[in-house]
């Protein structure tokens, strides 16, 4: 007999001795089952001082589960007998620790154990009842990711049922923002993220890159695992720190995930944390089982990588990849501004149909309509610290985006770039100019007895907006409605256009009025001909030779002629 098979025969010999000698312990109590936490008790280790995070904007309340919802009661079940697991606790509590590694033999790493207790059934019925309709909501998603995930998970060779961490944490949403600041499908906060190599910065937050964020997470996951031998533990690490793990198996040496979670070595939320994934797992493994339908998503279109060289705004982006604003950001949700940033090349994800020409196309627009930048006119009493909280951007960014401005020396009438696309822009601050994008909704006109046009406005609506849309200017808007305070309009308020019978299309924003011969238009700070011309359905060379213009460049107050 060799001297490994000795080993195992010698284990085997202690192992079924062990089994003898808690024989006795277990009699009488064969039922015993492990309950779920009825309400929060005081923690009994010396919790680590945590500094106050800033108070984030809330996520959606259908973005992120509950953290720590109370457990309900568990569903009722027929007596059974001790559990395997039960039983080696038993044998280490009788021999004191398991030194000679008789009970814990490790697990296969390419496996996520499904463990059925009182906690996972309770996780089950709360999934099934209290938030039954989001959960489904989960599994939908679930679908447009999970082909990418399961292949990053099998060729890193980790357990597939490791992309139900991801549904527990974010809900399948890249966009999921936590009270803690972590963000994303695998809900980094900045400094693990940066750790594995994210760029999370006022342009860029690759933890709402799916990809980059499943890789990411794939290598974290691997390190703790490897820490910790167990796939319980490291997820017990990945959702409260490693740290806390540590320290509770040094209290208890060779303690599983269930040892230190019924000891309350680790905050409760750590403690609901696995039975939350085994419970996700089992009802992603069969909904029907549950009571759920089968899940039905929308998976990501087919798509391929370009390189963008500068600042674009995902409205030109989407214009030269033939494809719509929405597309263009459900597959880049990494880019916080809707633009990509200035003065680097990037790589964004655009459909497979528009990627073979896009970078001919990109190159015939003009470098000085690829930014429909926000301008802002400094008046009286603005700062760059008051004029970034309007506009909801850094000092810093204002002052890149300005050549490096000194604050100390603005001066009144200066015009500033604001680094967001329009899109993104809601600010109404005084003296702002603010270009908006094509995405604006159709105007609800009609003409009127005297052949006047009446619009009603609508929600995102302004005098800006509509003033461009007529080719008429703000000034002749306002005067003919009773000199209108910019700022009091309201939903559902009627203004008068200047101008009989003309009446409003359902076309791209500032479209040229229905009526017949051409229209005047004035240009407005941050209009470009490229965007005119988008407007108003013609082209830029249509424009340019109907105002015998000598180059491209046009400045505010211009008036161009637009023929139809």
């Amino acid at each position: 007999m060799t001297n490994g098979s000795s080993k195992t025969h010698f284990r085997a010999r202690l192992h079924g001795i062990g089994l003898l000698l808690v024989a006795l312990a277990l009699n009488g109590c064969a039922s015993r089952q492990r309950t779920p936490d009825t309400g929060p008790a005081p923690e009994t280790l010396d919790a680590e001082p945590v500094a106050p995070a800033p108070e984030p904007a809330p996520a959606p309340d259908d973005e992120l589960m509950p953290e720590d919802p109370p457990v309900p009661e568990p569903v009722a079940k027929a007596d059974a007998g001790p559990t395997p697991e039960e039983i080696d606790r038993a044998i280490r509590e009788m021999l004191g620790g398991d030194p000679m590694g008789l009970v814990h033999q490790g697990e296969d790493s390419r496996v996520f154990r499904l463990e059925m207790n009182d906690r996972v059934r309770s996780w089950i019925h709360y999934f099934q009842t209290v938030i039954g309709e989001r959960f489904g909501t989960y599994l939908s998603r679930k679908i447009r990711y999970e082909p990418m995930i399961r292949r990053e998970l099998r060729e890193a060779g980790l357990p597939q049922d490791l992309i139900y961490l991801s549904l527990i944490e974010s809900g399948m949403s890249p966009n999921a923002y936590s009270r803690a600041s972590a963000v994303g499908l695998w809900q980094f906060i900045a400094s693990t993220g940066r750790n594995y190599g994210l760029e999370v910065s006022y342009w860029i937050d690759e933890r709402r890159d799916p990809e980059k964020a499943t890789d990411a997470a794939v290598r974290h996951l691997k390190d703790l695992y490897e820490e910790f031998g167990s796939w319980y533990l490291a997820a017990a690490a990945y959702n409260g720190g490693p740290n806390r793990v540590r320290r509770g198996l040094r209290t208890v040496p060779g303690g599983t995930f269930w040892d230190l979670a019924d000891r309350r070595l680790l905050l409760r939320e750590t403690r609901d944390y696995v039975p939350k994934i085994i419970a996700a797992a089992m009802i992603g493994h069969d909904p029907a089982r549950y009571g759920f339908p089968e899940p039905e998503g929308e998976t990501l279109p087919e798509y391929a990588t370009v390189r963008v060289p500068d600042a674009t705004s995902f409205d030109v982006l989407a214009e030269v990849a033939g494809t719509d604003e929405e597309t263009v950001n459900l597959l880049n949700p990494e880019f916080l501004r809707d633009v990509t940033p200035p003065n680097r090349e990037v790589e964004i994800k655009v459909p497979v149909a528009g990627a073979s020409r896009f970078a001919v196309r990109y190159a015939a627009v003009p470098v000085d309509e690829r930014v429909t930048w926000t301008f802002h006119t400094v008046q009286r009493g603005h700062t760059l610290g008051w004029i970034g909280q309007q506009y909801g951007v850094s000092v810093a960014a204002l002052r890149a985006a300005n050549g490096n401005l000194n604050p100390r020396r603005l001066q009144i009438g200066q015009e500033l770039v604001i680094p967001r696309s329009a899109r993104a822009s809601g600010a109404r601050a005084s003296g702002a100019s603010i270009t908006r994008s094509s995405s604006a909704s159709p105007i609800n006109a009609r003409t009127n007895a005297e052949g006047t046009t009446v619009v009603t406005v609508q929600r995102g609506q302004t005098l800006d907006v509509i003033a461009q849309r007529y080719g008429v200017s703000v000034a002749a808007l306002r005067a003919a409605n009773g000199n209108v305070n910019p700022r009091r309009l309201q939903i559902g308020q009627e203004l008068l256009i200047p101008g009989a019978g003309r009446t409003a299309g359902t076309g791209s924003a500032g479209s040229a009025s229905n009526g017949a011969g051409p229209v005047t238009i004035v240009v407005r700070p941050g209009d470009s001909l490229w965007l005119i011309a988008r407007r108003h359905s013609v082209s830029t060379r249509d424009i340019i030779e109907w105002n015998r213009l000598s180059s491209t460049r046009i400045h505010p107050g211009d008036r161009l002629e637009i023929r139809r």
